[in-house]
């Protein structure tokens, strides 16, 4: 009979790392997303709630950063086999992001 078979310790903080770079990336994902929305609302949107552009000035430096927070924790949060294709996903999803919202600043 054979013993039974235990897990290598470096496995289980592997495990736990991805999953506290997993958190870490929804929690960025999350603002991201909000503040992109609020830079958006704030420069298309039909209400003048936003009548001297702060949330466009504000919310697109932060929306940039939890972008990249957001990439850069998702990639870690994958398998090592799978990282180079997800930064690389990510990374140019952000940039395209970036651009659009640079775009909306510059023309306001």
């Amino acid at each position: 009979m054979r013993p039974a078979r235990t897990p290598h310790p470096h496995s289980r903080v592997s495990l736990v790392l991805r999953l506290l770079a997993g958190v870490v990336a929804a929690v960025a994902v999350v603002v991201f997303v909000l503040a992109t929305s609020m830079v958006l609302s704030s420069r298309f949107g039909w209400d003048d709630s936003d009548a001297h552009g702060y949330s466009l000035l504000f919310g697109t430096p932060f929306a940039i950063v939890a972008g990249l927070v957001a990439a850069v924790a998702l990639s870690l949060a994958v398998p090592p086999g799978r990282r180079g294709r997800t930064r690389t996903v990510t990374l140019g999803v952000l940039a395209a992001v970036v651009v659009l919202l640079i775009v909306a600043v510059a023309t306001a």
